[in-house]
């Protein structure tokens, strides 16, 4: 019983159903602040967006390779079926959101494969890892659920993608600190360029001034603030917490489920 468990842990994992979960959560938190009525098909979309883009990333080298187990296949199918719901929605969306769909679907694509022979993809190219996933993230969880709002708010937008933005960035940190010994050295990930003490004291700072900034846009009593300082402290310790030879389920459970404990905490506060 306990391998199975396992088994259905692991797929779990490896198929982005839980990334996808966090990704959905974000743009929830979004739409609260927003004080946006959810649509249903707004949030299946996002859910089965992530779900494709990161499955895309992770497994179109495999793909390309012919590489592929028994499992990988049944993700890949799993990934076309979201791919296909997500065009039948996509057409549903007003002409805002499509653009910030597009403009995430570009850089997954850039992070991904090379737009020209001779060239690597945008991953490949020194420190721009983090930015692309920030940057992706924030057209998915920000971007599209405020173009659902009937008048875009585009201070509302700038104040949401920094918090997140900061939460996002923060984030990956401890996934670039598991993956030090195995990244590619091309990639100048921070804690390739500056070391692992240098990234926990960087991230922690810009955890403070990510904040701070929300205080200062949201107020110190709200359920955003209130929530914020929760995760960022809790994202905090699990930074210094994480190191090379860390549990692979330490980021890629623990630290990606933050948002979902992010969007529960705004509902308690």
């Amino acid at each position: 019983m306990q391998k199975l468990l396992k088994t259905f842990f692991d797929f779990y994992l490896k198929s982005s159903i839980h990334v996808a979960l966090s990704v959905v959560a974000l743009a929830k938190i979004s739409l609260i602040v927003a004080n946006f009525k959810t649509e249903p098909s707004l949030l299946i979309f996002i859910f089965l967006g992530a779900l494709s883009a990161y499955n895309f990333i992770k497994f179109f080298p495999l793909i390309s390779s012919q590489n592929l187990g028994t499992e990988d296949w049944v993700i890949v199918s799993l990934t076309l079926v979201a791919m296909i719901s997500c065009m039948g929605l996509f057409f549903t969306m007003p002409y805002l959101a499509v653009g910030f769909v597009l403009l995430g679907g570009i850089l997954v694509l850039g992070y991904a494969i090379p737009f020209y022979a001779s060239a690597t993809n945008w991953r490949g190219k020194k420190g721009w890892k983090l930015n692309l996933v920030v940057m992706s993230w924030i057209c998915l969880t920000v971007g599209v659920p405020l173009a659902y709002v009937e008048l875009f708010h585009t201070v509302l937008f700038l104040k949401l993608a920094v918090l997140q933005g900061i939460y996002i960035f923060v984030a990956v940190l401890p996934f670039e600190i598991g993956d030090l010994n195995t990244d590619d050295k091309c990639l100048q990930t921070l804690p390739q360029r500056f070391g692992i003490v240098t990234v926990k004291k960087m991230g922690s700072v810009i955890l403070v001034l990510g904040y701070l900034i929300t205080v200062f846009n949201f107020g110190i009593a709200t359920g955003i603030s209130l929530s914020t300082l929760c995760v960022f402290l809790i994202l905090g310790y699990g930074l210094w917490k994480s190191n090379e030879n860390q549990s692979p389920y330490f980021a890629r459970f623990w630290i990606e489920a933050l948002p979902i404990l992010w969007c529960l905490l705004i509902y308690y506060f």
